[in-house]
């Protein structure tokens, strides 16, 4: 016997056809109590309910800091580089209940889900683009003018700081190998090609991968693309995870948090390009047979959402 559910608050016929369409964006914040909030399209509450809704929003986009150098008989500058610094949203929300005291109480629980200590995260989802987010804190107290009486609702500004300015998306993943013999390590549905790891970079930013290596054996890895080749030997064991961005140089025994980066031989230089696809060589020897294995993931970064 099937369960007809019924939500206390059917959607309207807006939000039906925004979800329908396809057209809106889809914004979500999941607070760092883990409390979710639509808050833009077609999920979002509307009054009479309770709930908070997005208004407006600046700064998707990460601060950009060019790198200058500029000498005394020079004209003008030099360029060399650019970083990104933290990104930071300002944003302007309306919170609204059925009355002044529902009103108070949904913002209640909605300040609960932003600490400056701890993040949250907002979710962007579009039907082109699929799902991007940002680990947000609160970057600002809140400093509105809140008048005196019974509101059921305030707008207010609401600011809030990335630490790491690009938007991430699911990882790609690559087919686990495991070793066949002392010296192959192979895809045991047979669909994978044997001694690669494949990563598909569908973010627009340079991408490096992260790798799992289970012991025993000696690894030896291609620079994701690049000419070099790494080599990591692994004991009985032993589980090491490889970052392979070069300004994060770890390597890290995963049961025991033991740093074994000293043990690897060669660096990775080599990034993968924006919308492309890797196929990472891999070769070991000294394998065991059904234990030895090879893992790739690669998280994709943009520098928009939509």
């Amino acid at each position: 016997m099937s369960t007809l559910i019924t939500p206390p608050s059917p959607p309207s016929a807006w939000a039906l056809q925004s979800l329908l369409s396809g057209a809106d964006s889809i914004i979500t914040w999941y607070g760092s109590d883990s409390e979710r909030w639509p808050i833009s399209g077609g999920m979002a509450p509307m009054p009479p309910d309770e709930g908070v809704q997005l208004v407006d929003i600046k700064g998707l986009h990460g601060p950009i800091k060019h790198v200058d150098q500029q000498g005394a008989h020079q004209d003008g500058v030099t360029w060399l580089d650019t970083t990104y610094d933290a990104l930071e949203l300002d944003m302007t929300v309306t919170v609204f209940g059925r009355d002044a005291i529902g009103r108070r109480r949904v913002f209640r629980r909605w300040l609960a889900g932003w600490e400056p200590r701890k993040t949250g995260r907002l979710v962007w989802f579009t039907s082109d683009m699929g799902h991007w987010w940002l680990d947000l804190r609160m970057f600002q107290e809140p400093r509105e003018v809140i008048k005196a009486g019974d509101a059921a609702s305030i707008t207010l500004a609401w600011a809030a700081r990335a630490d790491f300015p690009f938007w991430q998306s699911f990882d790609s993943v690559s087919t686990k190998l495991i070793a066949s013999n002392a010296t192959t390590l192979a895809d045991p549905a047979g669909k994978a090609p044997a001694n690669f790891l494949q990563n598909w970079n569908r973010g627009d930013q340079d991408g490096w991968p992260v790798m799992l290596l289970q012991g025993p054996g000696t690894f030896t890895m291609g620079d994701n693309g690049g000419v070099r080749r790494i080599t990591l030997p692994l004991k009985v064991g032993e589980l090491a995870r490889i970052t392979t961005i070069p300004n994060r140089r770890t390597v890290v025994e995963v049961n025991t948090g033991a740093n074994i980066y000293p043990r690897l031989v060669g660096r990775f230089s080599t990034p993968v390009p924006a919308g492309a696809v890797v196929r990472n060589p891999i070769t070991v020897t000294g394998a065991q047979a059904g234990v030895t294995s090879a893992l790739s993931t690669l998280t994709p970064w943009r520098r928009w959402p939509e």
